[in-house]
Parts: C-alpha cells; sequence; structure tokens
C-alpha cells in the first residue's frame, strides 16, 4: 500500500512550513503589474485575467471559464491560473473564451442557412 497524503494534510503542511503563494496583485491596470502580495492559506493559484487586466491571488478550484466568467460578469476575456511565485505577469499562456464564443455563433449561423 502507498502513502496518500489528504487536501488537508497539505493545507497544514503548508501552514507549517510558513509557505504561502505570492502573486501579482493589480486591478485594472493598464500597465504591467509590479505590486505583489503574499496569498492566503486558501488561495494556491495566482490569477491574470485580461478583461480590464486583473492580477489576484486565487484558488486552483476555482479556475474554470465558468467560474472566473461568473466572479468578473465577463463574457469574452483571456485568463491564466497557475501556482508558482509570481507566476501571472506574463499572458503568453492564458485560456482564451472568444474562440469558443466565436465557433458556437458560426455554428449557430450556419443552422439557419
Amino acid at each position: 500500500q502507498g502513502t496518500h497524503s489528504s487536501p488537508a494534510f497539505n493545507k497544514i503542511s503548508l501552514c507549517i512550513s510558513g509557505y504561502a503563494l505570492r502573486c501579482y496583485t493589480c486591478e485594472q491596470s493598464p500597465f504591467l503589474c509590479r505590486t505583489n502580495l503574499t496569498c492566503s492559506y486558501e488561495e494556491d493559484a495566482c490569477l491574470q485575467i485580461r478583461f480590464g487586466m486583473y492580477n489576484i491571488c486565487w484558488k486552483m478550484s476555482q479556475c474554470t471559464t465558468e467560474q472566473v466568467a461568473n466572479y468578473f460578469n465577463a463574457d469574452s476575456f483571456r485568463f491564466l491560473c497557475c501556482q508558482r511565485d509570481l507566476c501571472n505577469k506574463s499572458l503568453n499562456t492564458m485560456v482564451s473564451t472568444v474562440p469558443l464564443a466565436i465557433s458556437a455563433m458560426t455554428g449557430i449561423w450556419m443552422m439557419f442557412l
């Protein structure tokens, strides 16, 4: 039998070791974000969303297109969730919702031809 660690154990070990994730944190900044923050232990990811350009601490379990869209009340945006210190600076690997919306609209439009 192998050893397994539970999410609760992982959170406890992170707290005991004193480690907390650091993320860039800016709201609606048109410039490169240079401010960073130590996240709370519940926030285990950094989020960057190109919708007014937000960089914040986030929960990895909430890094879905639906949950990010609901939180920011956004339809078309790009976002990135990552779990390394100060990893939410680059826009190169963001998930985009724009192509999904365009392909859905194209499919609907073609049904009426």
